[in-house]
C-alpha cells in the first residue's frame, strides 16, 4: 500500500504543479493546434523526461534534511518556509498575470521538439523548490520514505503527472478555448491558498 501511495503522491502533485498555464504547457498546446497532437506529445514527452532529474534533485534535499532524525524538527521547519514561499510565488504570480507567458518559436521536426521539451523544462526550475517542499512536508508526516522503491515511484509518479497535465492541455485547449489569462489568475490564487494552508497547518503542528 506505501508502494501505491507513493506513486499516487507523486502523481497528483506532478498532475497539480503544471495546472497554470505557463512556458510548457502553452507551448505544447500551441503545438498541438499549429501541427499535430503527434508533434506536442513529443515535446511534452521531452519536457517530462526532465522532471525525472529535476524531482530527483528536490527529493535528494529533502533527503539531507531527513537523514538525521534529530533534523525532524528542521525539516518541517523548512517544509513551512517552502510552502510559504511557494503561496507567496503564486499570489504575486496571481496578481501580476496580465498575459500569456511568451511561447518560444516552434520547431517543426519531431526530434528538435523533443530537444525543445528538454532545454525549455531544464530552464523552469521552479520545480526543484517545489518538490523539496512537499516530499519535506510528506515526510514529516510520516507519508514519505526516501529509499528504493518508493522514492523512486514518486519520482516516476511526479514525471507522469506532468506528462498527463501537459497531455490534457494538448487535447483540451483548442476544444475549450478558454481564457489563459483569467484561468492563470484563478489556479494561481487557488494554489496560493492551497500552500498557504499547509505551511499554516505545519507551523500549527511544530508550535501548536
Amino acid at each position: 500500500m506505501s508502494i501505491v501511495l507513493h506513486l499516487l503522491f507523486g502523481l497528483i502533485i506532478g498532475f497539480v504543479g503544471v495546472i497554470p498555464p505557463g512556458l510548457l504547457n502553452l507551448t505544447a498546446a500551441k503545438i498541438s493546434v499549429k501541427q499535430t497532437r503527434k508533434a506536442a506529445v513529443m515535446f511534452a514527452l521531452g519536457a517530462s523526461v526532465v522532471v525525472i532529474a529535476q524531482v530527483y534533485v528536490g527529493v535528494f534535499f529533502s533527503k539531507l534534511l531527513n537523514d538525521n532524525p534529530e533534523t525532524l524538527l528542521l525539516l518541517e521547519q523548512f517544509a513551512a518556509i517552502a510552502f510559504i514561499g511557494l503561496s507567496i510565488f503564486f499570489f504575486i504570480r496571481a496578481m501580476l498575470d496580465t498575459g500569456s507567458p511568451e511561447v518560444k518559436k516552434i520547431d517543426k521536426s519531431p526530434i528538435k521538439l523533443f530537444g525543445q521539451g528538454i532545454i525549455l523544462s531544464v530552464l523552469n526550475i521552479f520545480p526543484i523548490p517545489f518538490y523539496i517542499g512537499f516530499s519535506s512536508f510528506l515526510a514529516s508526516r510520516g507519508l514519505f520514505k526516501f529509499s528504493y522503491p518508493m522514492a523512486h515511484l514518486f519520482i516516476l509518479g511526479a514525471a507522469l503527472g506532468t506528462f498527463l497535465m501537459l497531455l490534457a492541455y494538448i487535447k483540451y485547449v483548442k476544444k475549450f478555448a478558454f481564457d489563459s489569462n483569467t484561468f492563470a489568475r484563478k489556479i494561481n490564487y487557488v494554489l496560493g491558498g492551497l500552500t498557504l494552508f499547509i505551511a499554516v497547518f505545519t507551523i500549527y503542528r511544530i508550535y501548536g
